[in-house]
């Protein structure tokens, strides 16, 4: 199931004093949601049926919000195409929804519906800055259900949230470690490249040789695990020349090798020219590897071939 994110309806609770620190307020949701998105998390933030009656301030709403002329436009837009109502449209799954009827999930002792959601969907909850009390990075429910016709059982169960910038970065681990899970195959790590690794360039060889990898197959998480490596070494990489001994088991082909195996270590790229990849990581255990460029300059990886070992040792 896509990572997406809730919106923890509790927080809408509190009114603003003012406009200006409403509109703050929202600005704040929208930054923690677009870097969330940045990050990998779909980009769609599900929240309750009445979630557009939600009153911001006195006498301002969120219609009201929408239309105000001093709002940043692309963050109206943000919120009109993002968010999907009510909480579990368009999941077809039915044991989500048959658990949903049957859990009661409290926080503080107030009843939610929204982080009971996160936690069902196993998503990001997402909270607008309308107390401290959404200042941490992770929420704890008291999760209550209906065993059989009598035995009613209960525990505590915790919930990945955000309601600021250092949240979303304190989640990137965990965020990659969603997104691994819920690629079943070769086929879908292709299909969501471009999703799950912006900074990363792909020749059209590679696409095969993704593809190679079913379910279960062996080398299918040492090749998510060194491709979000070298996404998360893109996002760090913002100015001067590339640094191979950032990354774990990289390694560099010698002159003499560059100019043995030439042919063998060049590719087509996805902008036409051909490159000579002359740097690649292991993937262990085996004999796989993974051939990249830095010739772009920073931030940006192009990967050339994923698979056994191209060049044997003489």
């Amino acid at each position: 199931m896509d990572l997406e994110m809730v919106l923890n309806e509790l927080s809408l609770r509190i009114h603003a004093d003012n406009v200006q620190t409403a509109q703050q307020w929202m600005s704040d949701l929208i930054a923690t949601a677009r870097k969330a998105a940045e990050v990998g998390v779909n980009p769609v933030l599900r929240t309750h049926s009445e979630f557009y009656a939600t009153v911001l301030a006195p006498n301002y709403s969120l219609s009201d919000w929408l239309i105000d002329k001093r709002v940043d436009r692309e963050e109206s837009r943000f919120i009109l195409l993002s968010t999907k109502t009510p909480f579990l449209a368009e999941i077809n799954n039915a044991e989500i929804e048959d658990r949903n009827q049957r859990y009661e999930f409290r926080y503080e002792g107030q009843l939610t519906e929204g982080l009971g959601i996160a936690f069902l969907l196993d998503s990001l909850a997402l909270s607008l800055r309308s107390e401290s009390r959404w200042e941490s990075n992770s929420l704890m429910l008291e999760a209550i259900w209906l065993e059989d016709d009598s035995n009613l059982n209960s525990e505590t169960v915790t919930v990945v949230h955000a309601s600021q910038l250092q949240h979303v970065h304190e989640h990137i681990t965990w965020i990659q470690e969603r997104l691994s899970k819920s690629v079943r195959d070769g086929s879908e790590l292709w299909n969501r490249r471009s999703e799950l690794f912006p900074s990363l360039e792909f020749c059209e060889n590679v696409r095969k040789q993704m593809e190679s990898l079913g379910k279960g197959a062996p080398m299918l998480q040492q090749v998510k695990k060194k491709l979000f490596e070298l996404e998360n070494y893109c996002k760090t990489w913002t100015t001067g020349a590339f640094s191979l001994k950032s990354l774990n088991n990289a390694t560099p082909e010698s002159e003499s090798r560059r100019q043995q195996f030439k042919q063998e270590l060049t590719f087509r790229c996805p902008d036409g020219r051909e490159r000579i990849f002359n740097s690649h990581v292991s993937l262990t255990p085996g004999s796989w590897r993974l051939y990249f460029s830095a010739e772009l300059g920073p931030g940006k990886i192009i990967i050339g071939y994923i698979g056994q070992k191209k060049i044997k040792s003489t």
